[in-house]
């Protein structure tokens, strides 16, 4: 203590004579009148680095999920994921972590959540889904192009969800205001996506380089398939837009084919892409896209329209 004090009045006494201070000196400063004071000086959030969170790339979706999920909607406390929006502070938005893995922890009540936290009696929902978000780029990318919009990343791999958690909480450390419309949740999204979203509840749900499972027989483990098309479709509002990009052609044949097929979706034309600001962020702003435009390969896209239910 008596050294901390000592390092203030040193430097306080520089600043008084005109004296230049270092930065580590002015730091230490602040730091002693903080201790006396009884404060605390702020704490930093550093940003995670990515290499210390590395894992394998692909988990087969159709193994067992080993972690909880909600019953339903009514069972998700968004305020955990998004405090400023549902009556929280800032404290809780950069601090405290639920991302449904060992590092970061959530359970899910037996009983419904208050409505007022649910996301059923609030006029604020999650309307933005990247399925299989990887290491968050996609999101953080759009956060500030749709900054009144909520989004979720859904990641299975409880290390790269992790990492997106806690990049999350730096951005919103070191970006007053930003970042809070932004969460990740560890799930298996081919099986428990309408545990967490309500009928017409999205608006975009994207899936950027998913895994191509090139071998025929595990073609059933394709986020898109006619099934899965079919939860989709519940999922999306009318006028809501799935978004699928990858480098592997016959991968994007597959998505187009299972697309145009679908009763309840249609493309849109190549001016609407165009002029849709998510495809540029699709696009360039993920790390795997990223990654194929280093190594100078091609990307292929396609984004479709959920349509009317066909009257009877």
């Amino acid at each position: 203590r008596r050294k901390v004090l000592k390092t203030a009045s040193t430097a306080s006494k520089r600043i008084m004579e005109g004296q230049k201070v270092s930065g580590t000196k002015r730091k230490e400063m602040e730091e002693g009148k903080a201790e006396l004071q009884g404060a605390q000086p702020e704490k930093t959030i550093a940003m995670p680095k990515k290499s210390d969170f590395r894992m394998r790339a692909h988990i087969n979706p159709l193994g067992d999920t080993p972690f909880p999920f909600p019953q339903s909607p009514d069972y998700v406390n968004w305020r955990l994921h998004f405090p400023m929006y549902f009556g929280g502070n800032k404290e809780e938005s950069v601090q405290k972590i639920f991302a449904n893995t060992p590092k970061h922890p959530l359970c899910y009540s037996v009983d419904p959540e208050d409505d007022s936290v649910n996301g059923k009696g609030t006029e604020k929902q999650v309307e933005i889904l990247d399925v299989g978000c990887g290491y968050g780029g996609l999101i953080v990318g759009l956060a500030t192009v749709f900054p009144d919009s909520l989004m979720m990343g859904i990641e299975i791999r409880d290390k790269v969800t992790d990492y997106v958690a806690e990049r999350i909480a730096a951005l919103r450390n070191e970006n007053e205001g930003q970042y809070q419309n932004i969460a990740v949740i560890r799930s298996n999204a081919m099986r428990h996506l309408a545990n967490y979203v309500r009928k017409g509840q999205l608006s975009k749900l994207f899936f950027c380089f998913p895994d191509p499972h090139f071998k025929r027989i595990h073609h059933k483990r394709r986020i898109v398939s006619s099934n899965l098309l079919n939860d989709y479709a519940y999922l999306l509002k009318e006028g809501g837009k799935i978004y699928c990009i990858t480098d592997v052609n016959d991968l994007h044949v597959w998505h187009e084919e299972h697309l145009a097929k679908h009763p309840l979706f249609e493309k849109l034309s190549e001016e609407e892409m165009k002029a849709d600001p998510a495809v540029e962020v699709m696009v360039t702003n993920t790390e795997e896209g990223k990654k194929v435009a280093r190594m100078g390969g091609s990307k292929y896209y396609t984004v479709y329209r959920r349509i009317k239910n066909p009257t009877a």
